[in-house]
């Protein structure tokens, strides 16, 4: 599909697609660049690449894809720095977790020559690194890639096909929309998580079972990455939060009137679209 594909950033996502690129023979040669020796000599040892660079801008030189894997604010920054050593008719995608500034960003600082498309692989887990990387990780889960009046017509083609090629089902919309549905299912559920754990004591956990466990899960993930995402979809999880905060108030309600009725009800109400999934 391609000749050349570089990823920048070697942690979970980046190692997983580049063994998951070479394992469906999606490109020539992958190159992988990152800021750490000793991750990209990581990623080289477990054949997540064909080679690496700590240098960026020889990093993209002849690539026909750029994937920017890094946390949200630095896929910014980078974009700028790459820029001028992009080749005509090159493609560069991200894997950001928000859109709708990333987006803008990007299409502000890349030339007319450069294509640039929108893309959030809903795949990963808590832990981080290369040394997670698996080639199956994005088998089955949703890509949503976005579209805004800017973007080629050929280039969302090729950018559809290559997420459909790993495995992924796809799903196009705008950068807005993308980050009010994700802030609900994805960024509130992480500001639960964090909460959660925050209001525990320490000295408590040692009873803690599964249903603390599931529910926390994910504040385990890196708090750096997790701030660049709160931060750049600020507006839409402070509403969620809002929402959460009049359902909490519910089962509160219910609770001073001592109404196993109305417990029930939500009880029941969260069991039915909990099941639906």
């Amino acid at each position: 599909m391609f000749k050349r594909i570089t990823i920048i950033g070697l942690g979970l996502i980046g190692g997983s697609l580049g063994l998951a690129i070479k394992h469906k023979r999606l490109a020539r040669k992958v190159i992988g660049v990152s800021r750490r020796r000793t991750t990209i000599l990581r990623a080289l040892s477990i054949g997540a690449v064909d080679s690496v660079t700590l240098d960026l801008k020889k990093g993209v030189e002849d690539s026909d894809l750029i994937i920017l894997t890094v946390p949200v604010l630095k896929i910014m920054d980078l974009a700028g720095h790459i820029a001028p050593a992009l080749k005509k008719g090159a493609i560069v995608i991200d894997a950001g977790s928000t859109k709708n500034e990333i987006v803008k960003n990007i299409e502000s600082v890349l030339s007319g020559s450069v294509d640039f498309v929108g893309t959030h692989p809903l795949a990963g887990s808590e832990l981080s690194g290369v040394i997670y990387a698996r080639r199956d990780l994005f088998k089955g889960a949703y890509c949503i890639l976005t579209k805004t009046r800017r973007t080629d017509k050929k280039a969302l083609g090729k950018v559809k096909r290559f997420w459909r090629a790993l495995g992924m089902k796809v799903e196009v919309m705008s950068p807005e929309k993308h980050d009010k549905c994700v802030s609900r299912l994805s960024h509130l559920p992480h500001a639960v998580s964090v909460a959660l754990s925050n209001a525990s004591r320490k000295e408590d956990l040692r009873l803690a079972a599964g249903g603390f466990k599931d529910t926390t899960r994910i504040a385990a993930g890196s708090p750096e990455l997790w701030k660049d995402i709160f931060i750049t979809n600020k507006k839409n999880i402070a509403a969620d939060i809002r929402i959460l905060k009049k359902e909490l108030s519910k089962i509160e309600a219910a609770l001073k009137k001592g109404s196993s009725s109305e417990l029930l009800r939500l009880f029941k109400k969260a069991k039915v679209l909990r099941d639906s999934l």
